[in-house]
């Protein structure tokens, strides 16, 4: 396999060059010599304005600006539409920062926010959760990245750089997805490949909540979190159980070492939070899970004081078929059982304090 830009060129600043690049090809003067990137330059611009739901419009000047008043790229059309294209890699947006280059270019330029839009172009992972929020600020949308897949396989000529973006990014899908294949009888899951479970147990949620099974009020998110045994990617339910000073959530921890079985590298536990940060509530909950659960629930080695602290490791949460593989749906309907049946517990749980 030769080599491949790409796999150097991580950063966020290379794939903004890289899509200023692209779009340097939208101008007519390229139309003859590079006829593939000049038409692939024109898709891809109308690809950004279907999703922005931009229609019948002319397009009489294109200006790409790139790195302008800190937005990593600003794509101005007739002078009259300004596009702010936030790029990201496997980094998120910070609090707020699509709205604050929004008002910069509404001050800079004296036009109307219905003139300006937003893009998140994101070619690493983010939680369906995180991606709805973003979607809820005005005028904007995501590119993700099977989504800019699916538009790079519109390219039709032999660009080395366009077919190296495309290849890299196949790269990580297939990582991503790789688990679906994994026999976890004999082997458990890389990092990589964790991250592709919770993105489709993000589409099973989803799915759940339509069908009416899970309580449309439980949210799901995930993210990495950092600590001193070096991290881990957990998976969260929050509002399943909340009192006054405390309550229940549930939670996936996946472990950083990856020489265990999958049932010790993803463990389905139940989260106590507790603004004092009260251990007494993990042994007196205890209890009442015991009793309820009998021996499907274990006790974790130690208990540990802080504001998350962890009562009790649910055995068997994963739904592996007859090859070894992964049922993600079933294993996101027994999860929902548990969220259900712990909800059931709300009037003892509530009396710990």
């Amino acid at each position: 396999m030769r080599p491949n830009i790409f796999k150097f060129a991580t950063t966020e600043l290379s794939q903004d060059a890289f899509i200023c690049y692209i779009l340097d090809y939208y101008e007519d003067g390229f139309k003859e010599r590079y006829p593939f990137e000049h038409r692939f330059a024109r898709v891809f611009i109308d690809k950004i304005l279907e999703k922005l739901e931009i229609k019948n419009l002319q397009i009489n000047s294109l200006e790409v600006k790139k790195q302008h008043m800190s937005i990593d790229i600003l794509l101005i059309i007739n002078k009259s539409i300004y596009i702010i294209i936030e790029d990201k890699t496997f980094t998120s947006e910070r609090e707020n920062q699509m709205s604050g280059y929004r008002e910069k270019v509404i001050k800079s330029y004296g036009v109307t926010e219905e003139n300006v839009y937003c893009i998140y172009y994101k070619t690493g992972d983010e939680s369906y959760t995180y991606i709805s929020r973003i979607q809820e600020g005005k005028n904007t949308k995501t590119l993700l990245r099977e989504e800019i897949i699916e538009i790079f396989g519109n390219y039709e000529g032999s660009n080395i750089i366009f077919e190296d973006y495309l290849i890299n990014l196949k790269d990580i899908q297939n990582e991503r997805e790789n688990f679906k294949h994994r026999d976890l009888r004999r082997e458990t899951l890389t990092w990589s490949e964790i991250i592709g479970f919770y993105n489709e147990l993000d589409k099973a949620f989803v799915q759940l909540k339509s069908e009416g099974v899970m309580p449309k009020e439980i949210e799901f998110n995930w993210h990495y979190t950092a600590n001193q045994n070096g991290g881990f990617m957990c998976y969260f339910f929050q509002n399943v159980l909340d009192f006054e000073e405390y309550g229940y959530y549930l939670q996936i921890e996946s472990s950083s070492k990856h020489d265990k079985s999958i049932y010790e590298n993803l463990k389905f536990v139940f989260k106590v939070w507790s603004d004092k940060k009260d251990i007494s509530l993990l042994y007196k909950g205890l209890d009442i899970l015991n009793e309820s659960y009998g021996d499907t629930i274990r006790k974790p080695s130690r208990f540990a004081r802080g504001s998350w602290m962890t009562q009790a490791i649910i055995k068997d949460c994963l739904v592996i078929d007859e090859m070894g593989t992964l049922n993600v749906y079933e294993t996101a309907l027994k999860m929902v059982k548990w969220l259900k049946s712990l909800r059931f517990l709300k009037d003892r749980l509530k009396q710990l304090v």
